[in-house]
């Protein structure tokens, strides 16, 4: 016995798009949740006033910049170009190892961020920006 074999499929497949799609959609919401919980790296500097200080007796360099940005460095004025070989040759007279900068609240924070900068390129560690207490 011989059996006849028919071909009467249709040459044209078709696909079924539905778990394809619902795939998409689980790694669209996927990566849409977990870039919600991404947070921003900014430094938020507005503040003169705090309600805990870290107060140190012996402060051996103190670093102060005024409201127009002008830098001061042991009650006398410096340059920012200045500033790194000025505190390395403190740092390496009087071997301290900590800063603290004083600042005013109306300095921008990038000016801010520079000094921080280069104190810490001169070789000090430990830097801190000095608040007042409220």
């Amino acid at each position: 016995m011989r059996f006849q074999h028919t071909q009467e499929q249709d040459d044209n497949a078709i696909i079924d798009m539905t778990p394809l799609i619902d795939i998409v959609f689980i790694l669209l919401i996927f990566f849409i949740l977990t870039a919600s919980f991404q947070q921003q790296n900014t430094i938020n500097i507005d503040r003169p006033q705090s309600t805990t200080n870290d107060s140190s007796d012996v402060v051996k360099l103190m670093v102060t910049i005024d409201k127009e940005g002008e830098i001061s460095l042991d009650q006398g004025p410096i340059k920012l170009t200045d500033l790194s070989a000025y505190v390395k040759a403190k740092v390496s007279s009087t071997g301290s190892s900590s800063a603290v900068i004083q600042v005013d609240k109306d300095v921008t924070s990038g000016r801010l961020i520079t000094v921080i900068d280069k104190i810490r390129i001169a070789g000090v560690a430990n830097v801190a920006v000095a608040t007042d207490k409220i």
